[in-house]
């Protein structure tokens, strides 16, 4: 079971750190960016990220009745 929570925690961490990249890269996390920018930018990045995963599998789901 340990191992299990191990391997959640890595697939989380990749996201944060892909999300915090991406952001870095568009520009809108910078210098002046707080850290609450940052967190509420990963938030939405998230959220956003399962929402299109969520669109994608009831698009196939759909698509297979």
């Amino acid at each position: 079971m340990g191992t299990f929570f191990k391997y959640v925690f890595y697939v989380i961490l990749l996201l944060v750190v892909y999300l915090v990249g991406k952001g870095i890269y568009e520009g809108s996390i910078n210098e002046n960016t707080t850290v609450g920018g940052v967190v509420e930018q990963v938030d939405a990045g998230g959220r956003q990220m399962v929402q299109d995963g969520a669109d994608v599998v009831n698009d196939v789901k759909n698509n297979i009745n």
